[in-house]
């Protein structure tokens, strides 16, 4: 399983699964919330792919949270940088 991030609305993700591998993020600029979803494969990489989910949630917050989901790509360049 990928690692996914979707908007929740009225307590609810956009995106209805069952997971055992979540974490709330929110919208640094308001109250829009996030749910990171990853595998446990991916569980070792939580704290990397949450500053991914951060960044990509303030880009989308110029574009007004309109996707149910933000798509998350990761890089090398975002291991070997500093």
């Amino acid at each position: 399983m990928p690692v996914t991030l979707t908007k929740i609305d009225n307590c609810k993700p956009a995106k209805s699964d069952a997971v055992k591998n979540e974490q709330t993020v929110r919208c640094p600029r308001c109250e829009r919330t996030y749910r990171l979803v990853y595998s446990d494969n991916e569980r070792h990489w939580v704290k990397n792919w949450l500053t991914l989910a951060e960044k990509a949630i303030r880009k989308d917050h110029d574009l007004k949270h309109e996707a149910p989901t933000i798509p998350l790509q990761w890089h090398l360049q975002c291991l070997l940088s500093p």
